[in-house]
């Protein structure tokens, strides 16, 4: 059996390439929250907060949860709770407790959340019980059973310890090396350890400097990072969330040297999730299945039985698949280095014709491609210069010119926190035929020195420093708001704060003045920019909306003997008929002949 195809134009293949960044590499993100629950962790946090560590806690998983549902639904959470009298664990441990399971995030267990948010001591001793005897090296061997436990394919993995004491063995040597080992195993299942606490007198060194990992990093031990979080919330989503490479390429420099860098998605558009279909009966998803049919015998085809089919010059000529996916490959994947450029020659700020992606070095594949890397980097910043590369994303997609932008790293001072990452942005360079030649009017009035001066004043007074996680799509948070408010079966859904709306009262207030100064420089005297314009009708459109045509407006025995009537809309028409009593009625061919009609007998 054949099917015809045919050459389409596939575009830059930029909205299916940051579609293939999802999951393209298989697995979901994992994250066990193991929480102390000492009796320091219930006492209020500072002389002015009315919240326990552990009450924040809750409250940032519990917001973290809501906020996966929609960004990851299929990520893994789990809690687990240590130093308690009650016992629920695989290997029953004693005073630790499981408290929820490794699995995604339901609304049993973001209700549970929510219930828990404002526990006190008194309650929680009722329902689990406090003891101070805890070994580390069970809540780690706790941990690694739950992930192993787990029947999904996992991409990341990690562990967030929330304690109190920073040397929870003083003493006891042995308990100490079988939590270094247990720690250890988890490194081993690459399992990314991280241990926060609210003890301001909190230090890495004694214990947890050997536990977390990569502790050779530049991150000082002797000061808690936590101390510096303003939202704590902002802080665990940036530790859960794992960017994944939407893919791994090569780089080529000169014909010789090869290296592995994985390949980021820098931004992509928040939309609503796609509905889907379920089945009325068991409220289970249905899922779709596709059979190519042979229309002669009724038998189905299998992928071999189906060829692809064009017509050229009369004649029918059948091509493999395998044939029309080697028609499309050009070249080696990947990026290949063409040259240098200065960076201020090569990147134009209207160059932007797509968004633009981030890579890093991949020492999995190709040993070594960090130090080549970084050496690529250090030069390209201390010149000033960007790689101009083709850049080739899929063995199947059409070869695009791409600018490699160098970027250092830069670490905050006070949290020690990475800001940005060092690495290449990948610029699209437009094609020659992308840019276009702008003709602007010439006869256009030129604005004078005082307008200049008074818009200068009042567009330095507007501006202000934009963050774009400051300002959520209204019409998205709406919508999951509704959805969120189902699920926890809400009385009604939680208001959200529209900050694309300006701030009428601020900008008065910043820019009021300057804003009468710039109307009163450009604009005339009484003008009010609130008010809508007058439009001025012609004889052919006033008769819209119901109104009659005015007699001043138009001389029907003129129209009528210079032939115009067509001119008119057939509503204007109709207006004349009603008020010199035509009967005309039809089409507009008609209407005119009966108006044409009754002046010649007039005359």
């Amino acid at each position: 059996m054949t099917e015809r195809f045919y050459a389409d134009d596939e575009g830059d293949g930029s909205e299916e390439e940051e579609t293939l960044a999802i999951g393209q590499f298989g697995g979901r993100d994992s994250v066990i929250f193991a929480i102390d629950c000492c009796r320091e962790m219930f006492e209020l946090d500072g002389e002015n907060s009315e919240d326990t560590p552990f009450n924040r806690i809750i409250e940032a998983i519990h917001d973290m949860y809501l906020n996966k549902i929609i960004t990851s639904d299929k990520d893994l959470h789990g809690i687990i709770f240590f130093g308690t009298k009650k016992n629920n664990s695989s290997s029953d441990f004693s005073n630790i407790y499981v408290w929820q399971k490794l699995d995604i995030p339901s609304v049993k267990s973001i209700t549970d959340l929510r219930d828990m948010q404002k526990i006190n001591a008194a309650d929680f001793d009722t329902q689990f019980g406090n003891e101070s005897n805890k070994q580390m090296s069970e809540v780690f061997w706790e941990s690694l059973n739950m992930l192993s436990a787990t029947s999904y394919k996992l991409a990341a993995k990690s562990l967030i310890v929330f304690t109190w004491n920073d040397n929870p063995h003083f003493g006891d040597n042995n308990a100490k090396k079988r939590a270094k080992t247990k720690a250890q195993d988890l490194h081993d299942h690459d399992v990314d350890i991280q241990v926060m606490s609210f003890n301001k007198n909190f230090k890495y060194e004694p214990f947890y400097k050997d536990i977390i990992s990569d502790p050779d990093s530049e991150d000082p031990f002797n000061e808690n990072p936590i101390d510096c979080i303003q939202n704590l919330y902002s802080f665990l989503l940036k530790k859960c969330t794992k960017q994944r490479t939407s893919s791994r390429i090569p780089l080529f420099i000169g014909d010789d040297i090869e290296i592995s860098v994985g390949v980021y998605t820098v931004a992509r558009r928040t939309t609503k999730t796609a509905a889907i279909s379920i089945d009325s009966s068991s409220n289970q998803e249905a899922k779709r299945s596709t059979n190519f049919i042979d229309t002669n015998t009724g038998e189905i085809l299998l992928p071999s039985d189906i060829k692809l089919m064009q017509t050229w010059a009369g004649k029918e000529i059948v091509f493999e698949k395998e044939e029309i996916q080697n028609m499309r490959k050009i070249g080696k994947h990947g990026l290949h280095v063409l040259g240098f450029k200065p960076r201020s020659a090569a990147v134009k700020a209207w160059y932007h014709v797509r968004n633009s992606q981030f890579i890093y070095p991949n020492e999995e594949r190709v040993k070594g491609s960090t130090t080549l890397f970084h050496a690529l980097l250090v030069k390209c910043l201390a010149k000033d210069v960007v790689a101009i590369c083709s850049y080739t994303a899929r063995p199947n997609s059409p070869p695009r010119c791409v600018a490699l932008l160098a970027q250092d790293e830069e670490i905050n001072p006070e949290t020690s926190e990475q800001i940005t990452p060092p690495g290449f942005y990948v610029i699209f360079l437009p094609f020659a035929d992308d840019i276009r030649e702008v003709d602007f009017e010439p006869e256009q009035p030129k604005p004078t020195n005082e307008q200049i001066e008074a818009a200068e004043n009042l567009v330095r007074k507007l501006k202000f420093t934009y963050n774009p996680e400051s300002f959520d799509n209204p019409a998205i948070q709406t919508h999951y708001k509704n959805l969120e408010a189902m699920a926890l079966e809400k009385e009604q859904p939680d208001k959200i704060d529209d900050h694309t709306k300006p701030d009428t009262e601020i900008i008065d207030k910043k820019a009021g003045a300057y804003i009468q100064a710039f109307k009163q420089a450009v604009f005339p005297p009484g003008y009010d920019p609130l008010k809508k314009a007058t439009k001025h009708k012609s004889s052919s459109t006033a008769s819209k909306g119901g109104k009659k045509p005015k007699e001043d407006m138009v001389d029907v025995k003129e129209y009528v003997s210079q032939g115009k009537l067509g001119k008119l809309t057939v509503q204007g028409l109709k207006e004349i008929c009603r008020k010199y009593n035509i009967k005309g009625t039809g089409k507009k061919a008609d209407i005119i002949q009966a108006i044409e009609d009754h002046f010649t007998q007039v005359r």
